[in-house]
């Protein structure tokens, strides 16, 4: 494997890294804030928009500072690359500049409320180039996603994350090409794929394969893969004929909080919570299946009280 510029801390501690729920269907279901293209980083934009993000970041906060347990937070970035620029109302300019207040905000955080047994993890975040589910092959080029990452994953570099995450990726070219910027600005990276009910990628491709083509195209310079935006009972479908040295590759789990398909939750009005016993029930068995998992939360519906759920195996 690649030699990675710095140790992060949940690579060497002993317990479970916790992070954050669903902070976008939070907003728009609980909060009433509309969000364009559901993304939140708009919102940064004005002081009420930012203490709104604030508020709910600090609510995880208190959950690991209850638990001393660490945690990683991710800037509000996902849509924050230039392919979205024109879809949010913003220039080039005006987006590369929130990114950059979006880490600034988590510095002031992490300033005032870190804790020796509570450090606290900026990751920049990047999302698809286009939406995650109008697809399901790589229509995106690896040139065009390299284009559009290198802008962002430097503004992110230039602020001081500390990691660089790309989350809910469907598309291998996009995969690849924010490992190659990380690397290129020295950042480790986490790869987090999203999956559909059937444990497999939209499109068909199995963990397995994509785990190991990124591996295979990059120098395994991945720091570790994950798994967000799908219920945990369906991330263990995917699990489970899973080879074990494709399984340690699997650092990050962010479970959904329905069983829903995406499409059904794309076509759902109201909120769908879940069950939290049985997404925390289900979350205890992905633990026994992956060795090296480093850090858990939740994604899409999930809330304060699935966090404080995973807070108990930490």
């Amino acid at each position: 494997m690649a030699s990675q510029p710095k140790v992060l801390p949940q690579l060497t501690s002993s317990k479970l890294f916790l992070t954050e729920a669903g902070v976008e269907t939070t907003l728009v279901y609980k909060k009433n804030v509309h969000l364009p293209c559901f993304s939140a980083l708009p919102l940064l934009s004005t002081e009420e928009g930012a203490k709104t993000i604030l508020s709910i970041y600090q609510s995880y906060i208190n959950i690991a500072l209850t638990h001393s347990a660490g945690i990683v937070l991710e800037t509000r970035t996902w849509r924050g690359s230039p392919a979205w620029a024109s879809q949010l109302g913003l220039s080039i300019p005006q987006i590369l500049d929130l990114n950059r207040t979006a880490v600034k905000i988590l510095h002031g955080l992490r300033h005032k409320t870190e804790t020796p047994c509570t450090p606290i993890v900026i990751s920049g975040t990047l999302g698809p180039l286009q939406d995650a589910y109008e697809n399901s092959t790589d229509t995106v080029s690896f040139s065009q996603a390299r284009e559009n990452y290198h802008s962002q994953v430097c503004v992110l570099a230039e602020e001081g994350v500390d990691m660089i995450s790309i989350m809910t990726v469907t598309n291998l070219n996009e995969a690849t090409a924010a490992v190659t910027v990380a690397r290129e600005f020295n950042l480790p990276i986490l790869v987090s794929f999203s999956i559909e009910t059937d444990g497999r990628l939209r499109g068909g491709r199995t963990l397995d394969d994509v785990i190991r083509e990124v591996d295979r195209l990059t120098e395994n310079y991945t720091t570790y893969f994950g798994v967000n935006c799908a219920h945990p009972h369906h991330i263990m479908t995917a699990l489970r004929d899973l080879p074990e040295d494709v399984r340690s590759r699997i650092g990050s789990i962010r479970g959904n909080a329905s069983l829903k398909s995406h499409d059904e939750l794309d076509n759902t009005p109201v909120l769908d919570r879940g069950n939290v016993s049985l997404w925390g029930q289900d979350f205890n068995e992905l633990f026994n299946m992956l060795p090296e998992l480093k850090v858990v939360g939740g994604c899409c519906g999930t809330d304060e009280e699935h966090i404080d759920t995973l807070a108990v195996f930490t």
